[in-house]
């Protein structure tokens, strides 16, 4: 087996466990910036890094998608297609990472399907956010795209929304305003990989229940409700792997808030026995 992993070109401790158990397995494995690839048409090799022909690969993984212009952003993920058009196995799926790189469109996605999510105000117009925001008293304002919980912030104070407002109008920004839903500092983390569901509960210092801001991991077995809403959510953006999260409200409603379509899983593997690297290795050979 040839696998190559897109990575951020930085340390990365998922993508060392995965190289780890591919290399105890025989396989070879070689790691690529995306924003290295050089894309040819009606000449060959046709696509491309670091003098390698991408071709040749039986599997591409797609552990970061760095950060660029729109236009950079637009290409790299237009070289991804490309490559699935190709017949290379690309995980995730290009268009599975598109759609969960949208809050607005995942969310939407998840709705039409049946799934519960937080009620959502997602508007160009600064008085419809207004609106939402008297009307769900405490919201939190996210970026459309972002990771890790980074630029989200709760508001329940009518001089702060007046100010952040502004700030997202002066800016040219989209306003995603979502009920803020109270949930004890604490959330659910399912990992989906193929059919098969692990978890974990994050408990925050705060609001924020990313374990990169913070949020200490422990062990929790998923229930049943809470598995199949984890799986479907997985299916229904296209992931064969995926970080499905769960807000728990404090009547006992659960809310599907993200689904990652590129999740790592150093803070799951802490509070699980499986090898999480050996478990997806397993799925994208066939043996999941």
């Amino acid at each position: 087996m040839r696998l190559g992993i897109f990575t951020s070109g930085r340390r990365d401790w998922n993508v060392e466990r995965l190289r780890e158990e591919a290399l105890r397995r025989g396989w070879e494995c070689h790691e690529f910036p995306l924003q290295g690839v050089v894309a040819r048409l009606g000449e060959r090799p046709r696509v491309t890094c670091l003098g390698r022909d991408l071709e040749e690969f039986d599997l591409l993984l797609v552990r970061w998608v760095p950060k660029g212009s729109a236009e950079q952003l637009v290409f790299r993920m237009d070289v991804l297609h490309r490559l699935e058009n190709l017949g290379i196995r690309v995980v995730n799926p290009p268009s599975s990472i598109e759609r969960c790189a949208d809050k607005f469109y995942t969310n939407s996605l998840l709705e039409d399907a049946g799934l519960p999510v937080p009620p959502t105000v997602v508007t160009e117009r600064r008085e419809e956010a207004r609106r939402a925001f008297e009307g769900y008293g405490e919201v939190v304002v996210k970026p459309l795209f972002g990771s890790l919980g980074a630029g989200m912030l709760r508001v329940k104070e009518g001089d702060l929304a007046y100010r952040l407002f502004s700030v997202l109008e002066y800016g040219r920004h989209v306003y995603y305003v979502q009920k803020f839903i109270p949930h004890g500092n604490w959330d659910l983390r399912i990992l989906v990989i193929g059919e098969r569901t692990l978890g974990m509960r994050r408990v925050g210092r705060d609001w924020k229940t990313n374990v990169s801001a913070g949020a200490l991991p422990e062990p929790w077995e998923p229930d049943e409700e809470s598995r199949e809403m984890a799986l479907r959510a997985a299916e229904v953006v296209g992931c064969e792997y995926a970080g499905v999260d769960l807000l728990v409200g404090e009547d006992g409603r659960k809310y599907v808030v993200e689904v990652n379509a590129i999740p790592g899983w150093k803070g799951m593997q802490s509070v699980r026995r499986e090898n999480v690297a050996s478990l997806l290795l397993d799925h994208l050979e066939g043996k999941g």
